[in-house]
C-alpha cells in the first residue's frame, strides 16, 4: 500500500507508517486482505480517531476500498465507529484497544466454526470405520480437533467473563514453563498428562477466579 506523502497535517509519524507493510503481510497470512491490514495499522498508530477521508489520504486509497475494509474490520470488532463530536453526519473510526476481544471475535466467527465443522465430519466418518488402525488414526484427529475447539472456546469465554482478562493470560507462559519442566522423560510425560496438566489447569482456573472476585470487590 503506497502511503501518501506531503499531507496538510501529519497525523501519524512517518517512521510509524513504515511499519504498515508488516500489518498488510500479517493480515494476508491469517486470511484477511492486505488493505484491511493497512487500514487497521493506520488506526492503531493514529493518536486519535480518524474519518474515512483521512484514512483515504494517508493510504492513497479510494473511498469504496476504505469503506469495504472498515466494514470487515468492524464485523470482527477490530475497529470501533462513532459519531464525530462536532461535525454532523460524520463518522470517525479508531482501533479497538481490547485485543483479547478482537481475537475472541475472530476465533468465534471464523476458526471455531471451521473446527466444529471438521469435528463433525471426523466423528461421522469414524462411525463408518471398523478396523483398528484407521479408528486410531481418526480418533487421534478427533481428540486433537476437540482440544483445539476447547482452547478456542476458552479464549472466547475469558474475554466475556473477566473484566480484565490480561492479568490472567499473562500467567499462561509461566504455566507452560512449569509443564515443560515437569515432563523431562516419557514416564513423567505419562503421569504429567494425568496429574501435572490437570493441576496446572486447576491453578490457572483458581487464579482467574481469584482475580475475578478481587476485581469485583474493588
Amino acid at each position: 500500500m503506497k502511503v501518501t506523502e506531503n499531507m496538510e497535517i501529519e497525523i501519524i509519524e512517518a517512521s510509524l507508517l513504515d511499519y504498515l507493510p508488516h500489518y498488510e503481510a500479517f493480515f494476508s497470512k491469517v486470511g484477511f486482505k492486505r488493505i484491511e491490514g493497512a487500514v487497521f495499522g493506520v488506526l492503531v498508530y493514529s493518536p486519535r480517531a480518524l474519518a474515512s477521508d483521512e484514512i483515504e489520504k494517508i493510504l492513497g486509497l479510494s473511498q469504496p476500498a476504505v469503506s469495504s475494509a472498515l466494514k470487515t474490520l468492524s464485523t470482527y470488532k477490530m475497529v470501533l465507529t462513532k459519531d464525530h463530536p462536532e461535525i454532523k453526519r460524520m463518522k470517525i473510526h479508531e482501533a479497538n484497544d481490547d485485543a483479547i476481544n478482537i481475537v475472541s471475535n475472530i476465533v468465534k466467527k471464523r476458526e471455531l466454526e471451521i473446527i466444529e465443522e471438521f469435528e463433525n465430519i471426523t466423528s461421522e466418518s469414524l462411525n463408518l470405520i471398523k478396523d483398528e488402525k484407521r479408528q486410531t488414526r481418526l480418533t487421534n484427529i478427533l481428540t486433537t480437533t476437540r482440544f483445539a475447539k476447547s482452547l478456542s472456546e476458552f479464549i472466547i469465554s475469558i474475554s466475556k467473563e473477566l473484566d480484565n482478562p490480561y492479568m490472567a493470560i499473562e500467567k499462561f507462559p509461566v504455566v507452560t514453563k512449569v509443564l515443560k519442566n515437569s515432563m523431562t522423560d516419557i514416564n513423567q510425560l505419562k503421569s504429567g498428562l494425568k496429574t501435572g496438566l490437570r493441576n496446572s489447569f486447576l491453578n490457572i482456573v483458581s487464579k482467574i477466579e481469584n482475580e475475578k472476585h478481587n476485581g469485583a470487590g474493588k
